[in-house]
């Protein structure tokens, strides 16, 4: 045979060989599922507990900018990029892209390139050497979906590993939120306490005075001074609660605690966010859990079709071409050479373990799918009882108003008695205690309405669209 005719012979199993390969692409197509039925969400047509004028569709992805403070908005945009839980996670993502990868290369033929030297001979005789280079490629057939499967499975975990994310990213933007009011109102709190204990000094300073000229029992200086030390045991305690608050927020913002500074400031300086619940289906589509758990579903369900595939037979195909010679500078001159060869694998007997596989498949889809509607149910319940909460607490508004209101004209009026001598200090007491509890109602009342908008948006799945996604 001609040199001419060796390569065109290599040229021509080298062709046989990329023939057989794109046809196998060809064959391959999309996943094939299950055929398992997907549950529906199971959606109500309205929340029960519907607050007014809140039925347009949930469009305000950074809510916490309705809170109207610029600390807060800075403290967001760092946790969004320094937290480590979220960095965590986007590195996660990045793992499953891997894996995703991965999957995929299995539908693609195999090539690879080797080649050889060696040399044989007698001790003090005659020796023989021998060159090669040699292109290999092989590729498994699709035939039944199982490569395509896995591999649909593998951009199902990545999906659930975005949600993952996604989920992470709403539960920094939540606590940074929930702890930078924390901290105010711990502060507030404080204030709050400073206040009650100087009221309770100038109460003490009168019961004093009385004391001296002998208007009043020593009892009733023993009870104030009591007041006072218990109101002034209250502040440190407070303090470290203001304290530990504080570190936590700075972990949250990937900062050191040590030396972390807010600014001063009470929750009476911001505004509340204006509701937009929107409609069930809608929050259902929104939230990361809900999605991340189809995904899941749907990754279980491609494992269905992965385990049933392996009933039936798998058929490979392997090539290879190249040269040989007994001289390197001849190699490409010498012998061409090529291969081609077809496998057919048909399982017989296992002991059940094909069998078994199936069973743990359909187990894990019926898993997902009881997990899958767990969280929707979960989803429908947060959104409404977050909408609730927000009612009641509006309810309450007024009557707390109304009783600190009270509670400051009754203490008012008891200091003027006592100081007249037409009451005993028990009254003023009372009062005291009284306008004290009133005054952490309305402090309690203020902060419990900011957290409730806090915890609405986050059940609504609100923080994630518009903003590029996490580091």
């Amino acid at each position: 045979m001609s040199k001419t005719a060796s390569k065109l012979k290599v040229a021509s199993c080298k062709g046989a060989v990329l023939a057989v390969a794109l046809g196998a692409l060809m064959v391959s197509g999309c996943a094939v599922r299950s055929g398992l039925e997907t549950p529906e969400p199971e959606a109500p047509a309205q929340w029960e507990n519907q607050i007014a004028d809140s039925r347009a569709a949930v469009s305000n992805p950074a809510w916490w900018q309705g809170f109207g403070s610029d600390e807060l908005n800075q403290l967001v945009a760092r946790s969004l990029s320094d937290n480590t839980d979220l960095r965590a996670a986007a590195a996660r993502v990045l793992q499953a892209e891997g894996r995703l990868q991965q999957a995929g290369s299995s539908l693609f033929p195999s090539l690879s390139l080797d080649g050889g030297a060696s040399t044989s001979g007698t001790f003090g005789g005659t020796s023989s050497d021998s060159f090669q280079l040699r292109a290999n490629a092989s590729y498994e057939l699709d035939l039944w979906g199982r490569l395509r499967n896995n591999k649909a499975v593998a951009e199902a975990n990545l999906e659930a590993s975005r949600f993952d994310r996604d989920s992470v990213r709403l539960t920094v933007l939540a606590s940074v939120a929930n702890t930078w009011l924390q901290w105010r109102y711990l502060e507030e709190r404080l204030a709050l306490a400073e206040d009650s204990l100087a009221l309770a000094e100038r109460v003490l300073e009168l019961v004093e005075a009385k004391v001296r000229y002998g208007a009043v029992s020593p009892q009733d200086l023993a009870q104030q001074r009591t007041l006072v030390a218990n109101q002034r045991a209250a502040l440190p305690d407070l303090r470290q609660q203001a304290r530990e608050t504080r570190y936590a927020l700075a972990v949250l913002v990937g900062d050191t605690p040590q030396g972390f500074l807010l600014s001063d400031g009470g929750l009476d300086e911001l505004t509340v966010p204006e509701i937009e619940s929107g409609l069930p289906a809608e929050v259902l589509a929104q939230r990361p859990d809900v999605g991340r758990a189809l995904a899941n579903l749907m990754a279980a369900d491609y494992g269905v079709a992965v385990a049933r595939s392996a009933y039936w037979p798998s058929l490979s195909l392997t090539g290879g071409a190249g040269y040989a010679s007994s001289s390197l500078s001849d190699l490409f001159d010498g012998d061409a050479v090529y291969s081609l060869a077809a496998s057919l694998s048909q399982l017989l007997f296992d002991g059940g373990q094909v069998r078994g596989e199936n069973t743990t498949a359909r187990a894990a889809w019926l898993e997902q799918v009881a997990t899958y509607r767990g969280v929707l149910l979960t989803a429908l319940s947060e959104v409404d009882q977050s909408l609730g909460s927000i009612n009641a607490l509006e309810q309450q508004d007024q009557f707390f108003r109304e009783a600190l209101a009270q509670a400051r004209r009754s203490f008012e009026i008891a200091e003027v008695r006592y100081r007249e001598g037409d009451i005993e200090l028990t009254s003023v007491l009372d009062a005291q205690t009284s306008l004290n509890n009133a005054r952490r109602n309305m402090l309690d009342q203020r902060y419990n309405e900011l957290l409730a908008r806090v915890t609405l948006y986050r059940v609504l799945g609100q923080g994630l669209a518009g903003f590029p996604e996490a580091p």
